[in-house]
């Protein structure tokens, strides 16, 4: 049985993906995403890229945590099974061949 929103619908009301990346060399880190249905309280963008880089290993925190940020990408640019990069200066994702 699917996760339903109060109104019992099975469509998202809202959907976000924040990826966590290295601002040196664009590695991501960790992918989130956020799926909110309807009647839900949806985080603000701020509680969603904290959520997203808590998620990133303790130790990866501690190494890098000056070098990590987060970027909200659209969920269509995502392609399962492709690696990707990114570009921090434009912030967006770059595919890795």
């Amino acid at each position: 049985m699917l996760p339903q929103g109060t109104d019992g619908s099975t469509e998202p009301a809202s959907q976000y993906v924040f990826v966590v990346y290295d601002r040196g060399s664009g590695t991501i880190h960790h992918v989130h995403r956020v799926v909110n249905l309807p009647g839900a309280e949806a985080p603000s963008r701020e509680q969603m890229e904290q959520a997203a880089l808590s998620y990133v290993s303790p130790r990866m925190r501690e190494q890098g945590a000056a070098d990590l940020a987060v970027l909200n990408v659209p969920d269509h640019q995502l392609e399962r099974g492709k690696s990707y990069r990114v570009d921090h200066e434009r912030q967006v994702l770059s595919a890795v061949e």
